[in-house]
């Protein structure tokens, strides 16, 4: 790549997944690194994905000092308010993608800081994450693409990245009670809101993928976690679905918020996958008050069905 001709094709892109992500030697990491995050952006799933993957594996691999992650992370964290408040619109790509990048610097983070990466220190401090905390919030309050597969276009998917990204928060050492607590609430906000569309691509799972790391911390008590499963249905007044059918998008939410209950209950009863990011010691914690969570999910399940079709003993 010439410096005057820096287009970074899907050729380019593949050339650089194929040879082990080397840095390509007509190029500087500083010179394509501005590329890479321009194309989280683009409507092509394949230059997107590929970008995506090199830009994680870069960060993943140290290839950044710790001054110019921060800065990435700074750059980044404001893309996700790109075109914010859309309910339609293309840029959802880059606040989609631009977030699971930050959620690789999270993780880079933590393994400096439990010596997993030779010779590199944590360069994370509290403002740093309060700062991209703050920002990643307003994001996600605010997201309102809630498509999952565009035709054509490949994975929008902001809801589940972002819950990715919240994942990630609720892992690193800087984040406590507060802050899972602030986590805890914004799910519970994009769950059971009126939605213009149902999900359609498993963002309930994210969120509980989520919300079971988080609580893997061991931070929050019984208590908080009860006061939380059980004002999630609280729009719906224990009303029967069909009752909102001629108000489609607060039955949308329903929708979210029964499937979120399920896939909860699930991933509590059965445990987390161990498998991808999930491969790592953290997973093999056990969770606290796991009989209880389970117990506390069954009455959430049964009072969103509400008597309908699961057999309750008088």
């Amino acid at each position: 790549m010439e410096q005057d001709n820096l287009e970074l094709t899907i050729e380019q892109i593949n050339s650089i997944m194929e040879n082990n992500f080397q840095i390509p030697s007509e190029s500087s990491l500083m010179e394509i690194t501005p590329l890479l995050i321009e194309k989280l952006g683009s409507i092509d799933s394949n230059i997107r994905e590929g970008c995506l993957e090199i830009l994680y594996t870069w960060i993943m691999n140290g290839e950044y000092d710790n001054t110019t992650l921060v800065s990435l992370g700074d750059q980044l964290v404001s893309l996700t308010h790109t075109g914010l408040g859309q309910e339609i619109s293309d840029l959802v790509f880059l606040r989609a993608f631009a977030a699971l990048e930050v959620a690789g610097i999270l993780v880079f983070d933590e393994k400096c800081e439990k010596g997993e990466v030779e010779g590199r220190d944590a360069f994370l401090t509290p403002e740093i994450i309060k700062r991209w905390f703050t920002t990643a919030l307003e994001y996600y309050q605010q997201e309102k693409d809630y498509r999952s597969y565009v035709i054509g276009k490949g994975w929008a998917h902001s809801i589940a990245h972002g819950a990715d990204l919240f994942r990630d928060f609720a892992k690193h050492r800087l984040i406590q009670k507060e802050e899972i607590l602030q986590i805890f609430q914004l799910f519970k906000q994009k769950l059971a809101s009126p939605s213009p569309i149902i999900f359609k691509g498993k963002e309930e799972l994210r969120i509980a993928s989520a919300v079971y790391t988080a609580l893997l911390r061991n931070i929050l008590d019984i208590h908080d976690i009860n006061h939380w499963l059980s004002s999630i249905f609280n729009p719906f007044q224990e009303k029967k679905f069909w009752e909102f059918a001629h108000e489609p998008e607060i039955l949308n939410g329903y929708f979210h918020v029964e499937r979120f209950f399920k896939d909860f209950y699930l991933m509590v009863k059965f445990g987390i996958s161990r498998k991808g990011s999930r491969a790592h010691p953290y997973y093999d914690v056990s969770l606290q008050n796991r009989d209880e969570i389970l117990k506390l999910l069954e009455q959430c399940i049964l009072k969103a069905d509400n008597n309908s079709f699961y057999y309750q003993a008088d």
